[in-house]
């Protein structure tokens, strides 16, 4: 499967605008302040944007391809993209704070 370069480029530009909702969620609700946006603050909406910004930005960075040869060769090429590194790293941060909170909003001790 050949990668286009020009969807690649812009997958840094596409993960941060998919992730202004997650990141004004979570800092309102580190403030105390949770924003109202009805339907936005779902956690199927919030976890599925920031996965779909990890996944682009996995996509433009990882390229796999198997060579044709005797034996068959798994090539695995990791570009050195830094916003797409920058906007993986505050994806998996956001992630990481939403499910953590889910835990102790559901686990904590009444």
């Amino acid at each position: 499967m050949a990668h286009s370069t020009r969807l690649n480029d812009r997958w840094p530009l596409w993960g941060s605008i998919l992730l202004i909702v997650p990141t004004a969620f979570v800092v309102g609700a580190l403030s105390g302040h949770t924003p109202s946006w009805g339907w936005l603050q779902s956690p199927l909406v919030l976890l599925g944007l920031i996965g779909v910004t990890a996944l682009g930005n996995i996509w433009s960075l990882i390229h796999v391809e198997v060579l044709r040869a005797k034996p068959p060769i798994l090539r695995i090429d990791i570009a050195g993209n830094t916003l797409s590194i920058i906007v993986l790293t505050i994806a998996g941060l956001l992630g990481a704070v939403l499910v953590g909170y889910a835990f102790l909003e559901n686990f904590m001790l009444r």
